[in-house]
């Protein structure tokens, strides 16, 4: 009867068949598995990142468009104030003043309006480049600047053979060590002191008094 032994039998190879089958499906679903895990985990890290580039694009630009508002009002009140002069046919040396702060608002305008687009071309790749692209906005590191007295900076020097400037308006250039806000607060101070010393009305002055609390 050894021989009856020796011939396989058919009940065993229907196990091997179904034990090969659990084998190659259990890979099979941790594959799976391992798959789904790997492209959850990317999928929130992209929703997580977009998310945080969405809001941080949205605080920029609200904050943006706030500060344009401001800096629209402050040029449409020393337009006033340079269409008055003209008519007052005021000494050259104050309407030139008025000019001459009119051509700075309008070149920290400019800037601005230059700086949110290229934001809003060149998004930030991750959230850690967001905070640099916001300390880039606010700040300016630079060692030099177009120099004049009216450059507070420390690090602000003067170029070579540039010419002294007796101005108390913010420097206009964009390598200044002040930042974008604190321009328009200057800004916003020399237009005070031109309502100031032209004597125009109160409610003018209480206009500019409202923008710088903004």
């Amino acid at each position: 009867m050894s021989w009856v032994k020796s011939i396989p039998s058919s009940e065993d190879d229907v196990f091997d068949e179904d034990e090969e089958d659990t084998n190659l499906q259990k890979k099979e679903w941790r594959y799976n598995m391992e798959k789904r895990l790997k492209d959850g985990f990317r999928d929130g890290m992209d929703s997580g990142k977009e998310a945080s580039l969405q809001h941080g694009f949205n605080m920029g630009f609200r904050d943006g468009a706030a500060k344009m508002v401001i800096v629209g009002q402050l040029k449409g009140i020393v337009s006033a104030m340079q269409c008055w002069c003209q008519l007052q046919q005021l000494d050259p040396p104050r309407l030139a003043s008025v000019t001459e702060l009119l051509q700075i608002i309008v070149r920290h305008e400019d800037t601005m309006i230059e700086r949110m687009q290229m934001a809003q071309q060149h998004l930030p790749a991750s959230v850690g480049d967001i905070t640099d692209c916001i300390s880039d906005l606010s700040v300016q590191h630079v060692d030099s600047c177009c120099g004049g007295v009216h450059c507070s900076g420390k690090s602000c020097h003067r170029s070579e053979g540039a010419k002294e400037d007796n101005s108390t308006f913010p420097c206009p250039s964009t390598h200044c060590s002040l930042s974008m806000e604190e321009n328009l607060k200057q800004l916003l101070k020399s237009c005070m002191n031109l309502v100031y010393e032209l004597d125009f009305p109160e409610e003018l002055l209480h206009h500019v008094k409202q923008l710088m609390s903004a």
